[in-house]
C-alpha cells in the first residue's frame, strides 16, 4: 500500500479505489476523460499505444488518458489482452469540495454487456468450477445473452476440454491449490478470480436443479455476477442441469482436426459451419455453432431435431420467412442492455423493429401448415401492447446518448410537445403575444424587453401609463424615467418554460425513455422465451435450407452399432472441388486399416466420416444418399502433423499423447481415427507401436477403428485378427504418372507411390531418378533381410510398471497446493481422490 498522505485530495481518491481493484485498470473520470495513473498507466499506454504522461499529484506520478465518449475501441482492446477494468465515475455534481467517485462497472473478459465489442456469432461465457467428492461441475454463462448452464458428472479431462471448447474467457475458482488447473488457465490465457461465496441466494434461477451441490455450484457463479459486476442482470434464466453423458465427448483435438468451427489454416471456408450456417439472425448463429460443438447420445432429442429439419423442407414459406428473420435483431443482448440498465433509445428501437416482425413469422410459420410448427407458432407471444407503445413513443432515427433529446416522436407526450415548440419556437411566441398585448392596450408602441434581474418584462412609455387597466393583470415591477416596466402570470409562466425548455424537455425525454425501458424489463422472461424460439426457427431453418441446397438426407440410426452409408461425401471439400462419393459399411468392433499414396484422400476419407457422424448426432441431415448410423459415445482423433514447441512437445511426442487420449478413455461404443500412426520415429518402432495400437484397441477396447497407414505390413493383421478389415484408395500409373481415383475399395494397396506422387510436386529429374534406383535396390535386398514383426508372438513378460489409474492419482496429489487449500477443500478433495480409485 502506497503512502497516501503525501498525494493530493484526488490522488488519494483514486487510490482508494485502487485498493479495492488492485488486479484491473481503473479508469478514473475526469473531466471528459478517463484517466489511469501509476501502473496501470504504464501498462495501458503500451498496450493501446498512447502517449505516457505525468501529473502533479503531490509527487510526478505517471498518467495516461482516453476520451470518456471513445472508450469503447480502448476497452475491447483490453478486454481481448486478457485485462479486467473497474471503471470509476462521478457521483455527485461538480462544486464546492472534491467530486465523489466510485466504480459503477467492472468489465473483466467474461462480464461484457457492451454493443460492439462482443462477437454476435459466438457466445462469451464465464464460467465457475465447483470440486465434489465425485468430480466436478462446471457452470457457465453468457451475461450478454442471458444463457446459463450447468455440466455435472465432469472429471478432469472432461472440465478441461469443456473449457477449451467453450471458449469460456474467465474462470472463477473457490481455491487456488490445484497447480494443473492454474498451469491450464494460464496456458490459454483465461483469466482467473479466486471467490469464496456460494451461499444459496438466488433461487428463482437455480429452481431447475435437484441437489444441493448444484445449487452451490451455479450460486458461486451467481454471487460473482452480481457481487462484482455493478450491474443489474435481472435478465439471467435458470439454471438446467445437462450430465456431460448426454453429449458425445469432443475433445479440443477432435475439433481442431475436424474443422468444425474454426480452421487450422485461418481460412473459415475450410471449416464446417461456414457452410452449414445460413443463419440470418445472431441468435440461430450462436446456437448452431453450440449445437455442433455438443453432439448427443440421446436418439430422442437427435430425433426431434431432425422432425423440425423435415418440417421446414417445404419450399413455398421460406423467403416470406427468411425475408422476416433478416430484419431481427439480437433480442437476447438487447434485453441484457436493457434489464442491466446500459441500453440506449437505438437498442429500444432495434426491439421494436424485431417485435414488428413477429406477426409475419408467425404467418410465416402458419403456411407450412405442420404440427410441429404450429406448436411453436403458438408459444410465441407477439408483444403486440410493447410493440404499440414502443412504436408510438419512438423516432426511427434516435441518437445514441439518452439524455440529449431527439428520442420521442411528436404527439407522444403533450407537455413535451409543448417545451419542444416553446425551445424552438420561444422568439415566436413572444412576437405573438407582444401583438395581442398591444390589440388589447390600444399601445402601438409597446414592447417586450428581458433582463437577468427580472426576466421578461412588458415596457410602457410614460404617455401610455394611463392606457393600462387593472383588469389586463400588469404588476408594476420597476420604474425607469422614462417608462415603466410590468410583468404578467402568463408572460412569467412562459418566461419559465422558454428559459427552460430545453433542457426541461430533455430531462423529461430521458424520464419517458426510463418508463420505456422500465416497461420492457417487465416483459423480460416473455422476451427471452421469444428469442430462444426465433433462435430455434433460424437454426432448423438454416439446416432445412442446406440439406436441400447440398442434396443431404436424413440419417437413421440402430441399436446394433453398424454403420451402413451410401454415396458419402465430405460436406467442405464438395464446395471446392468435384468430389467422388463412397460407400462405408462397416460392422461392430471393426477396424479399418486404410492405405494408399499420400494426397490420394485417406485422411479426406476419415474426416469425412467422422464429421458425418457429427451432423448426424447433432440432429442434422448428412450428405449422402442413404445413412444408417450407431450412436457413439465419444469421438477420437489422431490426424495430421503437429507439434507443440512452447509445451516442450514434439510433433512425435503431440501424437502419442493424442493417441493416449483415445486409448485411455474409448469405450467400444467409441469412434476412433488414426492417421499414419508412428511415423515419427524409426521404422521398426513406429511399426511395432501401430501393431501394439492396433491389437490393443482390437482385444480391449472394441471401438470402430479407421487407421491409416504407410506400413503396409500391418495390411497383414487382417490375417491374424478377426475384425481387422483392409482398405485402399484406388490409384493407377499412366506413363509413369501417378492418377488419383479417389475410390476406397477392399483389400490392401499393392504399393505406396512415393516417388510418383514426389514427380507431382516437382521435384527435380535428377532426384526421381536416382530414388527409383535406390528403391530398386533396397526392395531386392529386402527379399533376403527382410524381418517379418508379424511373426513376433507376443510373450509374457515381468515388468516393474506403474498402473496408469496410480500414475493419475500420483499425477492429481503432486498438484495440490496445499497452502492454498481450506480443510473442508482437503477433505472434499482426499474424498474425491478415494472415489476416482474406485472406479478404476
Amino acid at each position: 500500500m502506497k503512502d497516501t498522505q503525501k498525494y493530493t485530495p484526488m490522488m488519494q481518491q483514486y487510490l482508494r479505489i485502487k485498493e479495492d481493484y488492485a488486479d484491473a485498470i481503473v479508469f478514473f473520470r475526469l473531466g471528459d476523460f478517463y484517466e489511469m495513473f501509476f501502473d496501470d498507466a504504464i501498462v495501458a499506454s503500451k498496450v493501446l499505444e498512447i502517449a505516457l504522461t505525468s501529473r502533479d499529484a503531490g509527487e510526478k506520478v505517471p498518467m495516461c488518458g482516453i476520451p470518456y465518449h471513445a472508450s469503447k475501441v480502448y476497452i475491447q482492446k483490453l478486454i481481448q489482452k486478457g485485462f479486467k477494468i473497474a471503471i470509476a465515475e462521478q457521483v455527485t455534481e461538480p462544486g464546492k469540495g472534491l467530486v465523489e467517485r466510485q466504480v459503477v462497472k467492472f468489465i473483466t473478459p467474461g462480464m461484457i454487456l457492451e454493443d460492439g465489442i462482443l462477437d454476435a456469432s459466438s457466445y462469451n461465457f464465464i464460467g465457475a468450477i465447483y470440486q465434489t467428492e465425485y468430480g466436478y461441475i462446471l457452470s457457465y454463462a453468457d451475461i450478454s445473452t442471458g444463457d446459463t448452464f450447468l455440466l455435472d458428472g465432469l472429471n478432469k479431462d472432461n472440465l478441461l476440454s469443456e473449457v477449451k471448447n467453450l471458449n469460456i474467457r474467465e474462470i472463477i475458482l473457490k481455491n487456488l491449490s490445484d497447480k494443473q488447473l492454474m498451469n491450464f488457465f494460464k496456458n490459454e490465457n483465461i483469466v482467473v478470480s479466486e471467490f469464496k461465496n456460494d451461499e444459496i441466494i438466488y433461487q428463482p434461477l437455480l429452481k431447475n436443479l435437484n441437489e444441493k451441490v448444484q445449487k452451490e455450484a451455479a450460486s458461486l457463479l451467481l454471487n460473482y455476477l452480481f457481487e462484482e459486476s455493478k450491474q443489474e442482470l435481472r435478465h439471467l434464466l435458470p439454471f438446467t442441469e445437462t450430465k456431460i453423458k448426454n453429449f458425445m465427448h469432443l475433445d479440443h483435438h477432435v475439433l481442431e482436426h475436424l474443422e468444425l468451427v474454426e480452421s487450422m489454416s485461418g481460412n473459415p471456408k475450410s471449416t464446417l459451419l461456414y457452410w452449414l450456417d445460413q443463419t440470418k439472425t445472431a441468435m440461430g448463429s450462436r446456437l448452431l455453432r453450440y449445437f455442433l460443438t455438443h453432439p448427443l447420445t440421446d436418439i430422442k432429442e437427435i430425433e426431434s431435431r431432425l422432425n423440425y429439419i423435415e418440417a421446414f423442407q417445404i419450399y413455398e414459406p421460406r423467403q416470406a420467412l427468411e425475408d422476416a428473420l433478416r430484419e431481427v435483431y439480437d433480442i437476447n443482448r438487447l434485453v441484457g442492455r436493457i434489464a442491466s440498465l446500459n441500453a440506449n433509445a437505438r437498442d429500444l428501437v432495434q426491439l421494436k423493429n424485431t417485435l414488428k416482425q413477429v406477426p409475419k413469422i408467425k404467418e410465416a410459420l402458419n403456411s407450412y401448415q405442420h404440427p410441429l410448427l404450429d406448436e411453436l407458432n403458438h408459444s410465441m407471444d407477439n408483444h403486440d401492447t410493447l410493440f404499440e407503445l414502443l412504436d408510438n413513443a419512438l423516432k426511427e432515427d434516435v441518437p445514441i446518448s439518452v439524455k440529449e433529446g431527439g428520442m420521442i416522436k411528436e404527439g407522444f407526450n403533450q407537455e413535451l410537445d409543448e417545451l419542444r415548440m416553446l425551445s424552438e419556437h420561444g422568439e415566436s411566441w413572444l412576437n405573438d403575444y407582444l401583438e395581442t398585448q398591444k390589440e388589447l392596450t390600444g399601445i402601438k408602441n409597446l414592447k417586450i424587453g428581458y433582463n437577468r434581474v427580472f426576466g421578461y418584462f412588458i415596457e410602457v412609455s410614460k404617455g401610455n401609463i394611463p392606457l393600462i387597466k387593472d383588469e389586463y393583470g400588469y404588476i408594476r415591477k420597476q420604474t425607469l424615467a422614462n417608462n415603466e416596466r410590468y410583468i404578467t402570470e402568463e408572460l412569467k409562466t412562459y418566461e419559465d418554460k422558454i428559459l427552460n425548455a430545453k433542457a426541461k424537455a430533455e430531462k423529461l425525454e430521458y424520464d419517458i425513455f426510463v418508463e420505456l425501458r422500465n416497461e420492457t424489463n417487465q416483459n423480460l422472461s416473455s422476451l427471452l422465451a421469444l428469442s430462444q424460439n426465433i433462435a430455434k426457427i433460424d437454426t432448423f431453418l438454416s439446416l432445412a435450407k442446406v440439406a436441400d441446397m447440398y442434396r443431404y438426407v436424413r440419417p437413421r440410426f440402430n441399436q446394433h452399432h453398424y454403420v451402413e452409408i451410401e454415396s458419402a461425401r465430405h460436406p467442405v471439400v464438395e464446395r471446392h472441388v468435384e468430389f467422388v462419393s463412397n460407400h462405408i459399411t462397416m460392422k461392430p468392433n471393426e477396424i479399418f486399416i486404410l492405405t494408399g499414396p499420400n494426397m490420394s484422400g485417406k485422411s479426406t476419407y476419415m474426416r469425412m466420416f467422422a464429421i458425418m457422424v457429427v451432423m448426424a448426432q447433432t440432429g442434422m441431415f448428412v450428405p449422402a444418399s442413404k445413412a444408417d448410423l450407431p450412436i457413439y459415445d465419444a469421438i477420437f482423433t489422431r490426424i495430421g502433423s503437429s507439434d507443440d514447441i512452447a509445451g516442450g512437445k514434439s510433433t512425435f511426442m503431440v501424437e502419442m499423447v493424442e493417441a493416449n487420449e483415445a486409448l485411455q478413455h474409448a469405450t467400444s461404443k467409441s469412434l476412433i481415427l488414426f492417421d499414419e500412426i508412428g511415423r515419427g520415429t524409426a521404422t521398426y518402432d513406429g511399426m511395432a507401436l501401430a501393431q501394439g495400437m492396433i491389437e490393443y484397441i482390437h482385444n480391449d477396447i472394441k471401438a470402430q477403428t479407421l487407421f491409416s497407414t504407410h506400413y503396409h505390413e500391418l495390411t497383414k493383421l487382417s490375417e491374424e485378427l478377426e475384425h481387422v478389415t483392409n482398405l485402399h484408395v484406388k490409384a493407377k500409373e499412366n506413363k509413369d504418372q501417378m492418377v488419383f481415383l479417389y475410390q476406397i475399395e477392399r483389400g490392401p494397396s499393392d504399393k505406396s507411390y512415393g516417388i510418383q506422387v514426389a514427380a507431382l510436386a516437382n521435384l527435380p529429374e535428377k532426384i526421381i531418378k536416382r530414388s527409383k534406383q535406390i528403391l530398386k535396390i533396397l526392395e531386392k535386398e529386402s527379399q533376403y533381410n527382410q524381418v517379418d514383426l508379424f511373426t513376433l508372438m507376443e510373450e509374457p513378460e515381468i515388468e516393474y510398471l506403474i498402473p496408469n489409474d496410480v500414475k493419475q492419482l500420483i499425477e492429481e496429489i503432486s498438484n495440490i497446493d496445499t497452502d492454498q487449500m481450506t480443510p473442508i477443500d482437503a477433505l472434499i478433495k482426499l474424498k474425491y481422490l478415494q472415489n476416482l480409485l474406485k472406479k478404476k
